[in-house]
């Protein structure tokens, strides 16, 4: 009998194996890759794009055209995605296993639940039946919770201890997103409402100060600087800006803008710029307080501003000072108990397009006229600079009913000789028009940037003071 030897059970002729043929092209290894940057451009991540582009290139050339480096790549990134996975699985398993598994193995201690029934002596475990008592006994003993058999008592102080730090985890992460220290208001029978003097609220990502006379600006003192311009904006929260730092301010921006043109600090620009104010809290405000020794008023705000009445905070999720909320979570239930008011509630008649709106709109474009007149009395001269709806701004279409309102508005303001303005599509040729507005009204930080210009060239161009202050 012939006895086959090694060299011929290796031979390709008695496996019938063909001659290996060259490797064809990795389409699919190539088409993931494009894939990856086609998403990455479509975001507008261009440099991540660009590195992911020349990292999938350069491995594709050395897999494709050196063998023994394919190998080696393959190895490589065999190992990466290897660690890579025991690291995320490490993650993704850490908290249910030292967090999740010993809370349930100690509430199983504190009500005695057994329901594997490792220690009933009586049934048969459901656990390992064939193992040794040993083992099930050395297994009992290395668990998370080791612990003594309780049958059906249920110890209340490790379960209020439990609580206790659940309501401390969750309260110190409701501060880290600025819950527990909200602005604060103060409930005034004139005003309605308007910020508490000298406070500070952190959020993250910005802080929002309040100076001593309630204002989102520096303090001031009692008497104006010799040689100032001041200018005293008063709106509602589009002049707030509660969404961004007080340095991100278009009113901030718009005082830095005029004293660079001026060549030294003339310009002083004051915020009075309130959540959710109409023109009769703003009248209602200047009466109150005066012009705070301002040169130059400008009354900021939507037009839609105008069918506001003066409420106070019954109606509104806003903390007042006379009573802040102790701790984060009384303050989320405050804005909880807010939302579910609102929604029994519904929305304010005024709020709802009809004879009522338009009666308010009328009474507020008076408003607005009186305190132009108030402020002219005072030796103030008067701007109006009005915002029309968003899609207006960014040059996407028109708001006739915003046209409407502010038809009336001016109709007013004719009679004590202030041409108001409202803007056009002043954002229609700027770039990046999704990051202009936080939301449907606020500016972010870059809308806030391009209406500080926009103010900046209105003023030079309609205040004979602003001009004659920058030629100083």
């Amino acid at each position: 009998m012939h006895k086959l030897s090694p060299d011929e059970l290796k031979c390709p002729a008695w496996h019938g194996s063909e001659p290996a043929m060259p490797r064809p092209l990795p389409w699919l290894e190539m088409l993931l890759p494009l894939v990856v940057v086609g998403i990455l451009i479509a975001l507008k991540l261009w440099i991540m794009a660009g590195v992911v582009a020349g990292i999938a290139g350069i491995l594709l050339l050395l897999r494709f055209f050196a063998p023994p480096l394919r190998r080696k790549i393959d190895h490589g990134l065999g190992v990466f995605a290897d660690s890579l996975g025991r690291i995320v699985a490490a993650l993704l398993l850490a908290v249910p296993f030292f967090i999740v598994m010993p809370v349930v193995r100690l509430m199983n201690r504190l009500t005695g639940n057994d329901p594997l029934h490792l220690k009933d002596a009586e049934c048969p475990t459901w656990w390992l039946p064939s193992d040794h008592e040993s083992r099930r006994r050395r297994y009992l003993t290395s668990m998370f919770c080791s612990e003594h058999l309780v049958r059906g008592r249920l110890a209340l102080l490790p379960l209020l201890l439990i609580g206790a730090l659940l309501v401390g985890a969750t309260e110190i992460g409701l501060r880290v997103f600025g819950f527990g220290r909200p602005i604060l208001f103060v409930q005034d029978a004139e005003i309605g409402y308007y910020p508490k003097p000298s406070q500070t609220a952190k959020y993250p990502g910005r802080v929002v100060s309040i100076n001593n006379h309630g204002m989102r600006a520096a303090d001031i003192g009692p008497v104006k600087p010799p040689g100032r311009v001041r200018i005293l904006m008063i709106g509602d929260s589009t002049l707030a800006g509660t969404k961004v730092s007080n340095a991100e301010l278009y009113s901030t921006l718009l005082e830095n803008q005029l004293n660079q043109l001026a060549g030294k600090p003339t310009f002083e620009v004051l915020n009075m710029g309130v959540n959710a104010w109409g023109p009769l809290h703003e009248l209602a405000f200047i009466r109150k307080f005066g012009n705070f020794e301002a040169d130059i008023a400008m009354i900021c705000g939507p037009v839609a501003n105008c069918f506001r009445p003066k409420y106070g905070l019954e109606r509104l999720p806003f903390s007042p000072a006379g009573c802040p909320p102790r701790t984060a979570l009384g303050h989320v239930f405050y804005e909880m108990m807010w939302r579910l008011r609102e929604r029994s509630l519904g929305a304010p008649p005024w709020a709802y397009p009809g004879p009522q709106q338009d009666a308010q709109a009328k009474i507020g474009a008076m408003a607005y006229a009186d305190l132009a007149h108030l402020f002219q009395q005072q030796g103030t001269e008067v701007m109006m600079e009005m915002l029309p709806a968003r899609h207006v701004t960014l040059g996407k279409g028109n708001d006739p009913y915003g046209e409407r309102l502010f038809t009336g508005i001016r109709q007013q303001m004719a009679e004590v000789g202030v041409e108001p303005n409202c803007a056009g599509p002043i954002f229609k040729d700027a770039k990046d028009l999704d990051t202009i507005y936080h939301d449907g009204v606020h500016f972010d930080e870059y809308g806030h940037r391009l209406y500080a210009q926009y103010l900046a060239d209105r003023l030079c161009e309609q205040s004979a003071k602003v001009r004659a202050a920058i030629r100083r």
